[in-house]
């Protein structure tokens, strides 16, 4: 990879303003701009050392907000801030926005790391755009038509274990690739408890109830898989283990307080934790045996990747492009368009590579988003 800077000599240059009282207005990443100067303070997410074609070291940060990403890059004296940087931590970041392939990054001269007393969290960590208390009220909703006796007293048993339920509100349900912000979890886990109930009003084979609380459960490991600070990344746990069985060690928990709970109940909603990833290529312990479990799988997958593809085309692509970037995962480009027509002319059939772009069926995702989850 080899450094990419598209601003010319000419460029009109744009800078962050100090109001009148001397304080410097603070800038988030929604604000950036290309060709522009700027000071800001943002978390690192990720760091990683790597090597242009011409040999020169270059070091890549992942630099968020709660309002967003941004790619910054260490050109000069690389070797030395990849060694004195922590792997999480916060930084103050002088340098110049520019668009390489079409993509907003930073061009870093200068950063510092900020003391720990001048953080502030949640300024960091994006977070549920919406009504939190009223999703909050959808989820009890919906676990308040579950009637089944064995299974309601289950759900109470989930409900009355605040320190749980606190962090359930608050956890990601993935570090990058879907529902990556606080309360992600929860959205995630309330959109698919609806689809699944839509889906079991229109066949009626299915079990509604065992459905929904797999849909409520299928996640609920997240609590333990991730940590939230000033990123969003894997615990130690999470990463040995997985949330699908963190799920079920917390669901074996519950169903200890519950007086005989029905055994081929538990197994059967231990199984659609276990496999509502589908495929043990993506994560999956075992692949979905029961109808239940076969459409909690879709239902996840569907909103996961709707999820993921609301945020990829709403975010500009740093020109005036109808198309995002190649994506990868899905071996396609997609389609932002601009309130008009589709252009026939505008194609988008072939990679960067020259490879045709495939149509990407529902089971399919790289091997590289199995740790993602779903």
């Amino acid at each position: 990879m080899e450094r990419g800077r598209k601003g010319q000599a000419d460029d009109t240059m744009e800078t962050t303003q100090t109001p009148p009282d001397g304080k410097k207005e603070r800038i988030f990443i929604a604000d950036l701009q290309p060709h522009q100067d700027i000071v800001g303070t943002f978390a690192v997410a990720a760091k990683e050392l790597r090597t242009a074609k011409n040999g020169t070291p270059f070091l890549t940060l992942t630099l968020q907000d709660k309002t967003g990403r941004v790619i910054g890059r260490i050109w000069n004296g690389a070797e030395e801030a990849a060694s004195r940087l922590p792997s999480k931590c916060v930084v103050e970041v002088q340098g110049r926005t520019e668009t390489f392939r079409d993509e907003l990054q930073i061009n870093i001269q200068k950063l510092e790391t900020v003391p720990p007393d001048r953080i502030d969290p949640e300024d960091f960590l994006p977070a549920y755009p919406g009504d939190a208390a009223a999703l909050w009220q959808r989820f009890v909703a919906k676990l308040a038509t579950v009637q089944r006796k064995p299974l309601k007293e289950l759900v109470r048993h989930f409900l009355a274990d605040g320190a749980l339920m606190d962090a359930f509100r608050k956890a990601p349900a993935a570090k990058n690739f879907h529902h990556a912000y606080l309360g992600g979890l929860l959205e995630h886990t309330v959109s698919i408890m609806e689809l699944v109930t839509l889906l079991a009003g229109r066949y009626p084979t299915l079990d509604r109830e065992l459905l929904l609380l797999g849909a409520f459960l299928h996640d609920i490991g997240k609590v333990e898989e991730f940590r939230w600070d000033v990123a969003i990344d894997y615990s130690d746990v999470g990463r040995l283990v997985g949330h699908m069985v963190l799920g079920v060690e917390i669901l074996e928990k519950k169903l200890l307080l519950c007086k005989d709970f029905p055994q081929e109940t538990a197994v059967l909603l231990k199984h659609l934790i276990l496999s509502h990833h589908g495929q043990a290529a993506y994560g999956a312990v075992q692949p979905p045996m029961t109808r239940e479990a076969f459409v909690l799988h879709l239902a996840d997958d569907l909103d996961a990747k709707m999820n993921n593809l609301d945020r990829l085309l709403e975010q500009p692509a740093g020109d005036d492009s109808r198309w995002t970037p190649y994506q990868p995962p899905y071996e396609r480009y997609f389609y932002k368009g601009r309130g008009g027509e589709v252009d026939p002319s505008t194609s988008a059939s072939e990679a960067p590579d020259g490879r045709r772009c495939r149509q990407l069926n529902l089971f399919s995702m790289v091997a590289e988003k199995k740790g993602e989850g779903r």
